[in-house]
């Protein structure tokens, strides 16, 4: 028998200190199957940490920490100069601020997926890669790490005996050398819903994408990031569900 395929769906929540973006986010949860909890480090609180696993629970989803550089002026995305000290002390408090509120509603903290800069400051940066996943190792040695499929993250996390998510990006370009296309470039994100959700299904079924040199690109990733600070975010969940389940993949 035909094993059916999968696919894990990630969203980054808890974005916000606002009520009303916690219910909006609620309203995704559905149609995803994992959530990058911001830790205040970038965005969120401890209400809003509170309020976003309470509905991850309820919506059965992995529940992740999100953290980031400590910058809410720019939202995390604007590499900071700080101390390896400085940043493994804000890694493990951002990241304690989402296991103890897990721990106080009786759920796991599943998995980490840093933010923003930090993010792909590490694709390139090794030794960042290695103070991201060496502060992971001493969090939980058990605990998966999410980042960029086939990223220096990635090396690092083999190094350190991590279990690694690859992932992969819906709605973002491509380089030939498996790096995201920086968000200030012209070419950085896809200028159509249709382009996203045809680079989500080939990524779902390992498909080859095309890179924005023209030369395609296989990616075998875990799981598939749908951006939750979209406006249109709900209606990009739900064709994106509907899409998958008329190509037979379970979103799990």
């Amino acid at each position: 028998m035909k094993t059916k395929q999968s696919i894990d769906i990630n969203c980054d929540l808890g974005e916000s200190i606002n009520p009303q973006q916690w219910e909006a986010d609620s309203h995704l949860m559905p149609y995803i199957s994992s959530c990058n909890i911001a830790c205040g480090g970038h965005a969120g609180n401890q209400e809003s940490i509170k309020v976003t696993i309470a509905n991850a629970i309820h919506n059965q989803l992995k529940i992740g920490a999100h953290p980031s550089y400590p910058d809410k002026d720019n939202f995390g995305r604007v590499t900071m100069k700080i101390s390896e000290q400085e940043l493994r002390q804000t890694l493990r408090q951002q990241i304690e601020a989402i296991a103890e509120e897990c721990q106080r509603q009786n759920t796991d903290l599943h998995h980490i997926k840093p933010h923003g800069a930090l993010y792909n400051d590490s694709t390139a940066n090794k030794e960042l890669a290695y103070i991201i996943a060496d502060e992971v190792k001493n969090f939980n040695a058990n605990i998966k790490l999410m980042g960029l499929a086939q990223s220096n993250l990635f090396t690092v996390a083999q190094e350190l005996s991590l279990n690694f998510l690859h992932e992969g990006f819906m709605d973002r370009n491509y380089h030939a050398n498996t790096h995201l296309v920086p968000r200030g470039h012209t070419q950085a994100m896809h200028k159509s819903l249709e382009e996203s959700l045809s680079q989500a299904l080939k990524l779902a079924k390992g498909e080859a994408i095309s890179s924005i040199e023209g030369i395609p690109l296989t990616l075998k990733v875990d799981t598939i990031c749908l951006h939750g600070d979209n406006p249109n975010a709900k209606d990009i969940a739900q064709r994106l569900y509907q899409l998958l389940r008329e190509h037979d993949i379970e979103i799990s």
